[in-house]
């Protein structure tokens, strides 16, 4: 039984010897800053997937009930990895004192500084900005 072992360690040697180097090590294949091009969110979030060279820019617009492309305030990234996210109009800067409410199906929260918005018509699920539990947090449903 132990030979089998060994040639089974030889052979997953020899596997990664030649697939780690086909992975392309770390490379990203995003060649930009977060940045707003007009209301089009052009951001590159550094995950997992970039070790195996599998990383790409993350692009979508900024649309209604939050159209505006805006650079964090904070600094910092967002839950999602980002620096770049969308905000409502008009631009209001927002913290950490910020309460979150629903308006109707939109869920209104602060994001990296900025009021932001979701409707959450548009997701999946109940369509309804609401609490999972009494003592919850807002979100959609």
């Amino acid at each position: 039984m132990r030979p089998t072992c060994s040639r089974v360690r030889r052979a997953l040697r020899l596997a990664l010897a030649l697939c780690v180097p086909a992975l392309g090590g770390c490379r990203v294949d995003c060649d930009f800053e977060p940045h707003c091009e007009g209301n089009v969110v052009m951001d590159c979030h550094v995950g997992i997937d970039q070790l195996v060279g599998r990383g790409s820019p993350v692009v979508y617009p900024c649309l209604e009930p939050a159209p505006l492309c805006v650079e964090s305030r904070t600094g910092k990234r967002d839950s999602e990895g980002g620096s770049i996210s969308c905000a409502r109009e008009p631009l209001t800067p927002c913290d950490e004192s910020f309460t979150d409410s629903c308006e109707g199906t939109v869920w209104v929260y602060c994001q990296g500084g900025y009021v932001s918005a979701q409707d959450c018509s548009n997701q999946a699920g109940t369509g309804r900005c609401g609490r999972r539990t009494p003592a919850g947090l807002l979100q959609c449903l």
